[in-house]
This record gives C-alpha cells, sequence and structure tokens, in this order.
C-alpha cells in the first residue's frame, strides 16, 4: 500500500479540494483526515533530546543485595 501526506487547509464550505494525486484514473484509494496540531508539524526537531546530558549513577550494581535472595524450593 502506498501512502501520501497532503497537506491542505478546510475551504469556508467545510470541504477539502485534494489535487494532483501520483496514482492512476480509476485507482480505488481510501481517504483519512487528520487535523494537524502544532507541534506535529514536519519542521519541528524529530529528535528532541538529542544533546541532552544524561548520566547512570551506578549501572552495574545489582537492584537488591545478594542477602536478599532466597532459594526456590
Amino acid at each position: 500500500m502506498k501512502a501520501v501526506r497532503i497537506e491542505t487547509t478546510v475551504l469556508p464550505n467545510r470541504r477539502v479540494i485534494i489535487e494532483d494525486l501520483p496514482f492512476d484514473e480509476g485507482k480505488n484509494v481510501e481517504v483519512i483526515v487528520l487535523e494537524t496540531n502544532g507541534s506535529q508539524l514536519s519542521d519541528t526537531d524529530p529528535y528532541p533530546l538529542h544533546g541532552t546530558e544524561y548520566k547512570y549513577d551506578d549501572p552495574f550494581s545489582p537492584l537488591i543485595s545478594f542477602d536478599d535472595w532466597k532459594p526456590v524450593k
């Protein structure tokens, strides 16, 4: 299935016109209409955490002490 993303504006009569589709005449297509949100625009940073600092205090320490382990019977 080929997906095509086209952004357009709803006209005053609550209609949407989609032109220049990359499909042949007579092909069946499915149209799904989603409202875009300002934070989901394509010009936003796709990696918002890139470059942020991170650290591991003690990544190899056990989660519980060895004395707390009990054998399963």
